[in-house]
């Protein structure tokens, strides 16, 4: 019979070992699958934000000698610029003949050509683009200039991209009385536009300017106006000239190192405004970046800075020209530089060679290379930045193709004071997109990051206190019976969508809050010692035996009136707070008297709203930690004599605190990763300030609002991606430090 028996239980021996192993398999390989979808989604985000730190390729297309275009052996090109596309070229020869050729072509097609009315035995020295590349004003050995505007025509034939170029010449302008040899020659403007500005520096260290001006009158009639200005003489001579077009001041720089800056408002004369030291050595070079505010100054040391005006910290109220940036420096004098048409990439080169490729915003060294054939004779950046044609004194045109995506990226851009152009200093700063192609794009994390970590800070001054001390009175002290309804109720809040709760806290609660701010701050004094005073009068006051027996557990439906009672007090009291304390404007006197703004959706409102959507989380994690104290404990406490409030303080609650450290640790993550009630509840604006009554950003608001806006694979989105990745890593990191701490706890109070 026991043989019958056991033979009869090993069928179901063997379903059970089979169900264990199949669960122990389906339980292993989905904590498999967690942790490699946990990877993959590290590495997509590693894969997405490594381009941004790998460095510009720059690469030779084609060498070939445009000179063969030419006649005469005599004469050879000097200056080349292609139009965005890189399909069409103009080509400039010193006996002033023009070309455009077809560069797509093997033979390179000469597409249009023409002449400038070159004088017998006149001819090009040197020729000025501007940075658009669509205006050329060439110099003459006879001190002449002869300005140009190059219009390449593209439209489509069929689905074929066709030009019809053509260079638009216009007189010759002529500054001087006599023959001049000029040295350099700096513009704004344009010849087809209504303010046209022309600087020249001559080789008898005069410079001279001529400008054209336009003004309407009330009858519709225009009055053209041309001004011959001779500039000042410095006090050392001058080697260097450009022109800041939109505010019309002429920079001048020296052979002792310095620059002066002239207005050239003024109908007849050029007024000194500043003249600061800039270098050392003589100035070789002056030019402006996009945008015309960054001058890029180049001496004969072979130092490259940036400078532009600005607030001075020490000068309060005044703008003076302030160096910004100190970049990678040549061996040799500065000769040239062509600046990128899209961004603040440009490209320097020296006398012996030596070419680099900067970028001014993060003092970044994006290429370097010295030239076999020595320094260029002319150098230009293709309008899309994504070339650049190099023309030598042997008459080879190289032509390069860039590949630099990411030049704003950087360690110093995300997490480093940059110095952006108009401010005062070197800051943190987000801002990632403007008005206009000329906007500097500021991409500093760090002001978003201290944004997160605020906006944490004070949701948990909130909600900490609040979630511990309920979860403790609930588990301690309450009646079972309201237990029973007071903790679901409590677990039911953390299903409500934080976007309701965002909603509610951005359009409803903040103005409301605005103008009673001295009651809640009253508030926040009254209900904590109130509540101290209630327990210590219900302590002390003789009560009925059978009233405290009743109402053991029940004190909270005691202190709500009493709450409600300081509210309505508190309430009561605003307007004789506001205007007995803040002298009747409480958003006013914190101007006046500390210098602090008031936002209505502030750091105040997202610590109420957001505590009120943590406050779930850390009180049922840190309730179930306090039941689950052994009963052994708590009842050998009462039984030694100790209050049930002693016992719950000092026996409960140290035994629990590794549960509630887990609470209040996933309570911060919870924090750290809100999205919808800091974006909805807050200005979302990026600065650095404690300021409870200031806005905020995060880094996961800033990636909910920057991203729909955010070209794929464009550098704003790929620092979207790293901010991501930042908000993984202080989260996994957070979690890991609270983990092996809670680890800590649990064996030191378990051993104990």
């Amino acid at each position: 019979m026991q043989t019958k028996h056991a033979h009869d239980k090993q069928p179901g021996k063997r379903m059970r070992m089979l169900v264990d192993t199949l669960a122990r398999r389906v339980i292993t390989f989905s904590g498999m699958l967690a942790i490699i979808s946990i990877a993959g989604l590290l590495l997509s985000f590693v894969l997405e934000v490594w381009p941004l730190w790998k460095n510009p390729r720059v690469e030779i297309t084609e060498r070939w000698h445009p000179g063969e275009l030419l006649s005469s052996p005599d004469n050879h090109i000097i200056a080349a610029v292609t139009e965005e596309y890189r399909q069409v070229m103009f080509l400039l020869s010193r006996n002033g003949q023009a070309f455009f050729v077809q560069t797509d072509t093997p033979d390179h097609t000469v597409l249009a050509s023409s002449a400038f009315p070159l004088q017998e035995e006149e001819y090009f020295t040197g020729v000025e683009f501007s940075i658009d590349g669509h205006t050329a004003l060439a110099m003459s050995n006879t001190g002449r200039i002869f300005p140009a505007v190059l219009d390449y025509n593209p439209w489509f034939d069929g689905d074929q991209r066709v030009f019809s170029p053509k260079l638009n010449l216009f007189d010759p302008i002529e500054l001087f009385e006599t023959e001049a040899t000029l040295q350099a020659v700096a513009f704004s403007g344009s010849p087809e536009e209504e303010n046209f500005v022309i600087a020249a520096l001559t080789a008898e260290n005069s410079v001279h300017v001529w400008k054209r001006s336009v003004e309407s009158s009330l009858f519709g009639d225009d009055e053209i106006t041309e001004t011959r200005i001779v500039v000042p003489p410095t006090a050392a001579v001058a080697t260097a000239l450009s022109i800041e077009g939109p505010a019309q001041a002429l920079y001048v720089g020296t052979r002792d190192g310095s620059i002066s800056k002239f207005s050239l408002d003024v109908e007849d004369e050029a007024v000194l405004l500043q003249k600061f030291q800039a270098a050392e050595t003589p100035i070789t070079l002056l030019g402006f970046l996009i945008g015309e505010r960054s001058l890029v100054v180049g001496d004969a040391a072979g130092n490259v800075s940036v400078w532009f005006e600005a607030f001075d910290p020490e000068q309060a109220g005044v703008r003076t020209m302030l160096r910004a940036h100190t970049l990678a420096s040549h061996n040799t004098k500065v000769i040239r530089y062509s600046p990128s048409q899209r961004d603040r990439t440009f490209f320097t080169v020296s006398a012996d060679g030596d070419l680099i490729m900067h970028f001014s915003t993060n003092e970044r060294t994006l290429y370097r290379r010295k030239l076999e054939q020595g320094s260029p004779l002319f150098m230009r950046f293709t309008p899309k930045g994504n070339g650049a044609l190099l023309l030598f004194p042997d008459g080879e045109l190289v032509e390069l193709a860039i590949d630099n995506p990411h030049p704003e990226a950087s360690f110093k851009a995300y997490f480093g004071k940059i110095w952006y152009e108009g401010y005062s200093r070197p800051e943190y700063v987000w801002q990632s997109s403007g008005g206009s192609d000329e906007f500097e794009p500021k991409l500093g994390l760090v002001p978003l990051i201290f944004g997160t970590f605020k906006g944490t800070v004070y949701a948990l001054l909130f909600a900490l206190p609040v979630a511990i001390f309920a979860a403790l009175y609930v588990s301690q002290f309450m009646h079972p019976r309201l237990r029973g309804i007071i903790k679901p109720t409590i677990e039911l809040m953390a299903a409500l969508p934080s976007v309701i709760i965002g909603f509610i806290g951005g359009l409803w609660l903040a103005p409301r809050i605005q103008p009673v701010i001295p009651a809640l701050l009253l508030m926040l004094v009254l209900v904590p010692v109130s509540a101290v005073l209630l327990g210590w009068l219900l302590r002390i006051v003789p009560l009925p035996a059978f009233v405290k027996q009743r109402s053991g557990g029940m004190e909270f439906i005691i202190m709500t009136p009493v709450i409600l009672a300081i509210a309505w007090f508190s309430f009561s009291l605003n307007d004789g707070l506001q205007s007995w304390l803040f002298a009747g404007n409480f958003q006013q006197w914190l101007v006046e008297t500390a210098n602090v703004t008031y936002d209505q959706r502030n750091a105040f409102v997202v610590g109420l709203v957001m505590g009120f959507a943590v406050i779930p989380i850390i009180f049922t994690i840190s309730e179930d930690a306090l039941s689950n104290v052994p009963a052994t404990l708590t009842a050998g406490s009462l039984a030694l004599g100790a209050t049930q409030w002693q016992t719950a303080w000092k026996i409960v609650l140290p035994t629990a605190s590794p549960g509630i450290f887990s609470a209040a640790m996933i309570g911060l993550g919870r924090a750290v990763g809100e999205t919808m009630i800091v974006l909805m509840a807050t200005g979302n604006t990026p600065v650095m300030d404690w300021n409870i009554f200031n806005g905020f950003r995060t880094l996961s608001a800033n990636i909910a609002v920057e991203i729909p806006e955010a070209p794929e694979g464009g550098t704003l989105f790929r620092t979207l991606f790293l901010a991501a990745l930042l908000l993984f890593l202080i989260t996994f990191v957070v979690n890991t430090a609270a983990d092996i701490i809670r680890t800590r706890m649990h064996k030191k109070y378990q051993s104990s």
